[in-house]
C-alpha cells in the first residue's frame, strides 16, 4: 500500500506540470494523508508498526519543526502555509520509503520508468511538431532536465538502454547547462563505480558545459541570475536564523530589488541560497548534513541522480518545483537501508491509537480542504466579476475570507466595492474599499501595489479638510 502511495505521488508530481497547480497539490496532500492514515490504522490493528531509525526520524522532525517556526513567523504566513505543507510531505517521504521493503521499492522504480517513457514520448512528439526544446509535461525545459537526472540512473540500473538513450537525447534537447554540469560532476565523482568510460564521458560533458557557460557569461539570463542570487543572499543575511518563510522568495523579491521591476521571478535559480533565504541557515546546514550522511555510505548508483540534480540546483530551480522535490526525496531515500525495526502495540491501546491517528489526519486534511475551498471560491468570484455580477462575487469572496483569509480575496473585495459605487463613489464606499485593501496589505506587506492602492483609497475617502485629502 505504501509503495503504491509513493508511486502515485511520484507519477502525478512528474506528469502534472511538476504539481505546480494548487488543485494537484491539494489532491496529493489529501491522498497522502488518507492513504497514510489507512495504512497506519491497518498496522496498528495488526499490533505492530514498522519504524525508521531514530536518527532519521529526529532529522526529519527537526527540519519540519524549523520550517514550521519559519512559517509561523513569516510576514506572509498565508502563502507560507501551503509551501510548508508541500515540503513537509516531501520530507515525510524519507521515513515512509525507509520502511518499504525492496520489493516495494522496485515497484516504485517501475512506476518511475513508466513515467520516464511517457515523458520521452511526449518530448518526441513535441520535438517533431515544431518545439526545438521540448519541455515534455513541464512548463520549463530546465525542470524537465532535472527530472531526467533523477530518472536516468533508474533506467540504466534496470538495463533499459532504449529508455536511457531517449532520456539522454531529451537532455540534449533541453540545452540545460546546469543539468549537463550536474551530470558531468556526478560521473566524475562516481568514476570508480561507473568505469573509465564514464569518467571520460563526464569530462567531455563538463567541458562542453563549461564552454557553453562561458559563451553566455554576458547574456541576460546569466546577468539576471546574478541579480537573483544577490537578492537571495540579501534575504538570507537579513534573517539568517529562520529566513523569510517557505515560499517567500517570490513575494519578497521586489522589496529587495526595488529598482529593477524587469527582474521579477518566482525562484532564485540557486537552490542553496533560496533555501537559506526562505528557511534560514540553520535549516540549510541541518538539511545538507543529513543528506551528506545519507550519501556517504550509500552505493554510487543510488546517490548518482540526487547528487547530479543538487549540482544543477546551483544554477537552476528544478528542486524548487514540488513534483521534482518529491521525486528527489524518494530517490535520496533509496539510499537508506530497509529498516527492520517495529513498534509493538498492546491490544488495549490499538483502538485508541487508531482513533487518534484518524483525528490527526482528519484535522490536517481539513486544513488542506479549507485552503483549497477558499481558493476555488476566489476563482469563481473572478468569473462573476468578469460577468458583472459584483454582488455575487463579493458574497463568494466574503465566504472565502471566512474560511481562509487571503490578500487576493481582500484586494478583489476592494475592487468590487469601488466598482459597485460606480463613477461617483461616496466616501463610505471608498472607506470600505480602503478597509479591504488595508487587510490585503497586512496579509502581504511585500506587495507594493497594495500599499499604493491603499494610500490612494485612504486619501480619497478622507473627509474634506483632513490631512492628505485632495480636493
Amino acid at each position: 500500500m505504501l509503495a503504491g502511495l509513493v508511486g502515485l505521488i511520484v507519477a502525478a508530481g512528474l506528469l502534472l506540470r511538476g504539481a505546480l497547480d494548487s488543485w494537484v497539490q491539494a489532491t496529493l496532500l489529501l491522498a497522502f494523508l488518507t492513504g497514510g492514515a489507512a495504512w497506519l490504522c491497518a498496522q496498528i490493528m495488526r499490533g505492530w508498526i514498522p519504524l525508521s531509525e531514530n536518527n532519521l526520524i529526529l532529522w526529519i522532525l527537526a527540519l519540519v519543526a524549523l520550517a514550521a517556526a519559519s512559517m509561523e513567523l513569516s510576514l506572509i504566513h498565508v502563502y507560507s502555509r501551503r509551501a510548508w505543507a508541500v515540503s513537509t510531505m516531501g520530507l515525510m517521504l524519507f521515513p515512509v520509503v525507509s520502511v518499504i521493503d525492496n520489493e516495494g521499492r522496485e515497484k516504485i522504480k517501475r512506476v518511475a520508468r513508466m513515467v520516464a517513457w511517457i515523458l520521452v514520448l511526449v518530448a518526441l512528439y513535441q520535438r517533431f511538431h515544431g518545439q526545438a526544446r521540448p519541455p515534455a509535461s513541464f512548463f520549463s525545459q530546465n525542470v524537465f532536465a532535472g527530472a531526467i537526472l533523477l530518472l536516468l540512473p533508474i533506467a540504466i540500473r534496470a538495463g533499459d538502454g532504449f529508455l536511457a538513450a531517449g532520456l539522454m537525447v531529451c537532455l540534449w534537447w533541453t540545452h540545460s547547462i546546469g543539468a549537463w554540469l550536474g551530470l558531468a560532476v556526478a560521473l566524475l565523482l562516481h568514476r570508480r563505480a561507473a568505469g573509465a568510460a564514464a569518467f571520460w564521458w563526464g569530462a567531455v560533458a563538463g567541458f562542453v558545459g563549461l564552454v557553453s557557460f562561458y559563451s553566455k557569461l554576458q547574456s541576460p539570463e546569466v546577468m539576471h541570475r546574478i541579480e537573483w542570487w544577490r537578492a537571495a543572499w540579501s534575504m538570507a543575511a537579513g534573517d539568517p536564523w529562520l529566513g523569510l518563510g517557505p515560499g517567500a522568495f517570490a513575494h519578497a523579491f521586489a522589496a529587495h530589488v526595488p529598482a529593477r521591476p524587469d527582474l521579477s521571478t518566482l525562484h532564485a535559480y540557486q537552490y542553496v541560497l533560496e533555501t537559506a533565504a526562505e528557511r534560514g541557515w540553520v535549516y540549510l546546514a541541518l538539511w545538507s548534513c543529513g543528506l551528506a550522511a545519507l550519501f556517504v555510505h550509500s552505493p554510487a548508483e543510488k546517490r548518482f541522480g540526487p547528487i547530479a540534480i543538487l549540482i544543477q540546483g546551483l544554477a537552476d530551480y528544478a528542486l524548487s518545483v514540488p513534483g521534482i522535490f518529491w521525486f528527489f526525496c524518494v530517490s535520496a531515500a533509496f539510499s537508506i537501508p530497509e529498516s527492520g525495526r517495529v513498534l509493538n502495540i498492546p491490544f488495549r491501546y490499538r483502538l485508541f491509537s487508531c482513533v487518534l491517528t484518524l483525528i490527526v489526519a482528519g484535522a490536517a486534511g481539513r486544513c488542506v480542504w479549507h485552503e483549497w475551498t477558499a481558493e476555488r471560491l476566489r476563482t469563481r468570484s473572478v468569473e462573476l466579476i468578469r460577468g458583472d455580477d459584483l454582488q455575487g462575487a463579493d458574497a463568494l469572496l466574503a465566504r472565502s475570507e471566512a474560511i481562509a483569509p487571503h490578500p487576493e480575496a481582500a484586494r478583489l473585495r476592494a475592487d468590487v466595492a469601488v466598482a459597485v459605487a460606480g463613477s461617483n463613489p461616496s466616501r463610505e464606499s471608498l472607506a470600505l474599499a480602503a478597509e479591504h485593501m488595508k487587510r490585503a496589505s497586512s496579509l502581504d506587506p511585500y506587495r507594493v501595489s497594495y500599499r499604493i492602492a491603499l494610500d490612494a483609497l485612504a486619501r480619497d475617502s478622507a473627509p474634506p479638510g483632513a490631512p492628505g485629502h485632495e480636493k
